[in-house]
């Protein structure tokens, strides 16, 4: 194995995974984002009840 190729396929890995992430953000960004904040909202009030 080459010296530079550990750090090279590491950073095509990143690039590949921010580009996933991108794509999953510009399909279903908004319904993620809802859900998520339903899900703090849930959360706080039951803590309220409590």
């Amino acid at each position: 194995m080459k010296k530079g190729m550990i750090p090279s396929i590491i950073f095509g890995f990143i690039i590949l995974l921010s580009i996933l992430a991108l794509t999953f953000f510009i399909f279903n960004g908004e319904s993620f984002i809802e859900s998520i904040k339903d899900g703090f909202t849930d959360e706080g009030s039951i803590s309220v009840q409590d």
